[in-house]
């Protein structure tokens, strides 16, 4: 089983989106984590609405390939158009990414700035190990 430390963000009705994509993606794995949810200015995308989002760990058997096609998919059947080639920059109900393979609780993937306070969410307490 891998760990992939990944992150999820919406700013088309944001909450109810959050709720049905955790939904979704409790039928990839039984063991998911998340950290809270914050609201986000909009990075390279021109847009007046806020994002909200969040990491997450998922642990999968998955390959990391294979693993974001699920992902892809979840975000089509969530209405997102990923055949449109300015996807990335439009409003979206949701978008799920994987920022890396976690090989340790002490060293997690690179995370964006505006995501790294969201890190401590998902460490382990003090003293407990995994």
């Amino acid at each position: 089983m891998m760990r992939y430390l990944c992150s999820l963000g919406s700013n088309i009705q944001p909450e109810k989106h959050f709720r049905e994509v955790k939904q979704r993606l409790a039928s990839l794995s039984s063991s998911i984590r998340y950290s809270r949810a914050i609201q986000t200015q909009p990075v390279d995308i021109d847009t007046s609405k806020q994002f909200l989002n969040a990491l997450f760990i998922i642990e999968s058997a998955l390959p990391e390939a294979a693993l974001k096609q699920s992902f892809n998919q979840i975000e089509i059947l969530m209405g997102r158009d990923r055949s449109d080639p300015l996807s990335s920059q439009k409003d979206r109900p949701i978008d799920i990414d994987i920022l890396g393979i976690i090989t340790s609780e002490a060293a997690f993937p690179d995370v964006p700035d505006y995501l790294h306070s969201l890190t401590a969410d998902l460490m382990p307490p003090q003293g407990v190990t995994s």
